[in-house]
């Protein structure tokens, strides 16, 4: 037995990460202890969940409470190209083992609800606290943390970093990778009265890409959208203005956005989020492990952020809890654990480099059915790639894959754009 004084598992950070690891190693009878810096709720950009999302919140006892919130509806994800004038709209299939519709939150509001769940699971929560240090010895991990003046310390057999892009252990312990020509800005804002779409396609997400980026429209519940402008970072420095006059301008730039927004009023401050593309390392370690985007942020074009989390909370509650029952100390512990987190996150890293080149968007804004191109395409969006993909969908991607490299080639010899658009 531990010591009264000894918790199983200390957690740092409380986002959907933080707070779903502890609330898994909770309901499995583990003493958990949470840090978590800010007061909730707050604000968080990333509000759109993938179908293969639900599942993991039926499993982490919360799934009612979310679909009782009110949330907003969404049943799939609209692409629009401007340049080519393409556009499709790709609808979350069903007899799959997720639902065929997901969920548009406002973070502040999910992220208080999931750190709620966990309190009520036992997790042990202190808000607000820093955590200052963390120390390692043989058997047990310290954490020193600092509320309103006061020192604070806990101890644990292991640890979950779940602090993001601070990313608390790769920052101290290891290194951040940024992926080249991935680092990108995003500016954004929250809108009322924005343009809605009618009937089953209210709650789509929408992506419309034009010449300097991207732009994700979000449609919110009582009437609210976010919209955010993905761009090179480039791009925002070598502008002499505000930020604000840039996002107007790439408001401008962007037809549909433009039209959509055409009466709209702003109601939060613009935001601003930097190096979208990074993958941190150690992601394990003999006595501690990463979740969410402090392993990894992938591109946010595939909304993947939120399941990203989730999901290695659930990966890594089940590594925490075999490796409980296990007396023995053993640096490969986790290895299984790492292994599945890289292989999950493959197959979002694979399309966001393939998705900015011309030749594969082109294809992708156009799917065929045959040889079951499209429901692989939509295993991917709906976030399957962690659950293990069949056979068949590995190679009906490596298929589109293939005839993209044939598009590109076919687009050189007629003398189009073949550059990738990760150069913006």
């Amino acid at each position: 037995m531990n010591p009264p004084d000894l918790y199983d598992v200390a957690v740092v950070g409380g986002g959907p990460a933080g707070s779903a690891t502890a609330g898994f190693l909770a309901r499995a009878g583990r003493r958990v202890v949470l840090f978590e810096r800010e007061e909730f709720p707050r604000f968080h950009v990333g509000e759109s969940l993938l179908p293969a999302t639900l599942p993991l919140l039926e499993r982490l006892g919360v799934g009612a409470t979310v679909a009782e919130h009110g949330f907003q509806v969404k049943y799939g994800a609209t692409f629009h190209d401007q340049e080519s004038g393409l556009e499709h709209t790709f609808y979350f299939l069903r007899g799959k083992p997720w639902p065929s519709h997901s969920y548009q939150v406002p973070r502040a509001e999910f992220d208080a609800l999931l750190l709620e769940h966990a309190r009520k699971q036992g997790v042990d929560v202190r808000q607000p606290v820093t955590v200052e240090a963390v120390a390692f010895d043989a058997e047990t991990v310290s954490v020193t943390a600092r509320t309103a003046g006061q020192v604070l310390t806990a101890r644990a057999r292991f640890l979950v970093d779940a602090t993001g892009r601070d990313a608390l252990l790769a920052s101290t312990h290891g290194a951040r990778g940024r992926i080249p020509n991935l680092g990108k800005v995003a500016l954004y804002a929250h809108f009322r009265g924005a343009a809605r779409a009618q009937g089953r396609d209210e709650g789509n997400i929408r992506i419309y890409i034009f010449e300097a980026g991207w732009f994700w429209w979000i449609p919110l519940a009582g009437d609210l959208t976010s919209v955010g402008c993905v761009m090179h970072a480039r791009t925002l420095g070598s502008w002499n203005g505000a930020r604000e006059d840039v996002f107007r301008e790439m408001i401008h730039r962007c037809r549909r956005v433009a039209q959509n927004l055409a009466g709209a009023e702003q109601v939060t401050p613009l935001r601003a989020s930097a190096n979208f593309a990074y993958r941190n390392r150690p992601i394990v370690g003999e006595r501690f492990l990463a979740v969410g985007d402090a392993i990894a942020f992938v591109d946010p074009i595939f909304s993947g952020g939120v399941h990203i989390a989730i999901q290695s909370a659930e990966l890594a509650a089940q590594a925490l809890d075999s490796a409980l029952d296990d007396a023995r100390a053993a640096a490969t512990r986790f290895a299984a654990y790492e292994r599945a987190i890289r292989r999950g996150l493959a197959p979002f890293f694979r399309f966001i480099h393939k998705y900015y080149e011309p030749a594969f968007l082109e294809l992708f804004l156009q799917p065929k059915p045959q040889f079951g191109m499209i429901d692989a395409v939509l295993t991917v969006l709906s976030g399957g790639g962690f659950a293990g993909m069949s056979v068949r969908t590995r190679l009906s991607l490596a298929l589109l894959f293939s005839i993209a490299r044939v598009n590109l080639w076919l687009r050189r010899l007629a003398g189009r754009p073949v550059e990738s658009r990760l150069e913006w």
